[in-house]
């Protein structure tokens, strides 16, 4: 089985100098226990915020909610398995259910991810197939083949049931997922084709590669609209669209991310501020009258917010700097928290910010080792937080998060106000 490193989303075999921050199973010949070199209070938690808990048999890679139904979830690992799980709300706390395990991949499953109904769950594995399964009873619907070498990543359309994924193979390929169906290879790039988006509602593809460049594609055509030859001095290894605009942002292990116009093929801005590589990014969903943000996350540790429209910087988070870096940052999708992003770190944290003030709200605890992924959604808060004098009634987020230590947890932060201020609280339900 191939080890994923967490620093460059890359199998061991394909990172170029970070061999020594893949992950390793204990026991490895030549790795060193981090209890062997720190004390036990310096890599376990203090505490543990996490209403609920379970195990994969080695590092959770990749974790997702279910757009159709928050209680529903899945998880895959380094132990070439996914889960889908059931969160049960009891009277005592919270439990995690097992409903299906997604058995058949004989790799490391690197991605989970329900397509925008909720009907189908695709997984994405280093064996080099996607597979797409009934989130109903977790069946097998159809295994996608294609790529001769690993899968890197998968992304559904944001409408149909259409699915993408980036290959080591240096191709991203195109399914139809309801039968399997190949739509499209999309071949152009020299080296591994390391992230990708749909765009201006999936009218348009855009996937970035180790080759430092970045090719725009008409999914219908398969053909390039554009190819932007070293748009970075180093890999491209994050993406993310405009909600409007033909407009992507691409990070890379140069240390900057680039605003590019698909249309033309120009880049609009250099967006300098990083000292490392700029891991992963995305833009907030505004309301009509909102403000449009865009968020960078580096493993330098820091979050920079800019303008979504004139790409000025309005604000750093640097809670995790010196502590770990950023591995993952996603924004609430409610317009009323538009302004908030939660991030996952290698200092084994998850922290909930308000981009527009900078402001940390919650730093939630529990995990032993680097947090790799994370997933956001919106539920009822709980009635004693409710029934406080002078709160109107709010919601309760909660997170799932994967982790090197083997575990996915899930946090509720309930969110309620108070006049126009708006509070997070931490809800730790755990028996």
């Amino acid at each position: 089985m191939r080890t994923w490193s967490w620093w460059t989303g890359q199998s061991a075999e394909d990172s170029d100098g970070h061999a020594d921050f893949v992950p390793k199973k204990k026991g490895d010949i030549g790795v060193l226990d981090e209890r062997e070199v720190h004390s036990d209070e310096e890599v376990e938690p203090l505490h543990d915020d996490a209403a609920a808990a379970v195990q994969h048999q080695d590092s959770v890679l990749t974790v997702a909610f279910s757009p159709a139904d928050r209680r529903f979830l899945a998880t895959g690992g380094q132990d070439d398995m996914a889960v889908l799980w059931w969160l049960e709300e009891q009277p005592r706390g919270m439990r995690l259910s097992q409903r299906h395990r997604l058995e058949g991949h004989s790799d490391s499953v690197v991605q989970v991810e329900f397509s925008h109904d909720g009907t189908y769950v695709a997984t994405g594995s280093y064996d080099g197939t996607v597979r797409i399964w009934a989130a109903a009873d977790g069946s097998l619907v159809h295994t996608l083949d294609g790529p001769s070498k690993e899968v890197e990543w998968i992304t559904w359309h944001p409408k149909g049931h259409a699915i993408l994924a980036g290959s080591n193979d240096t191709m991203a390929w195109m399914w139809w997922a309801p039968t399997g169906k190949l739509m499209q290879i999309f071949a152009g790039h020299g080296q591994s084709v390391t992230c990708g988006c749909w765009v201006l509602d999936g009218k348009l593809i855009v996937a970035g590669s180790q080759d430092h460049g970045v090719i725009v594609w008409n999914p219908r055509a398969g053909t390039p609209q554009q190819h932007l030859w070293q748009v970075h001095e180093g890999a491209v290894i994050s993406i993310c669209s405009h909600p409007e605009a033909p407009i992507v942002v691409t990070g890379g292990e140069d240390c900057e991310a680039k605003v590019v116009n698909i249309e033309t093929g120009k880049v609009l801005a250099s967006l300098a501020g990083h000292s490392d590589s700029v891991k992963h990014m995305g833009f907030n969903n505004p309301p009509t009258s909102g403000v449009c943000l865009l968020a960078t996350g580096s493993m330098d540790g820091k979050v920079l917010v800019w303008d979504g429209k004139t790409f000025e910087r309005r604000r750093e988070m640097k809670d995790h700097f010196e502590k770990g870096g950023i591995v993952r940052l996603k924004w609430l999708k409610e317009a009323q928290y538009a302004s908030w992003l939660c991030t996952c770190s290698s200092d084994h944290t998850l922290r909930l910010f308000n981009a527009l003030t900078a402001q940390c709200l919650r730093t939630l605890s529990g995990h032993s080792d680097t947090v790799l992924d994370l997933d956001v959604a919106l539920g009822s808060a709980p009635v004693a937080a409710q029934q406080q004098p002078g709160t109107q009634a709010g919601h309760q987020l909660y997170i799932v998060s994967g982790s090197d230590d083997h575990s996915c947890r899930l946090f509720c932060v309930a969110l309620w106000t108070a006049g126009t201020e708006t509070f997070a609280d931490s809800v730790a339900t755990a028996d």
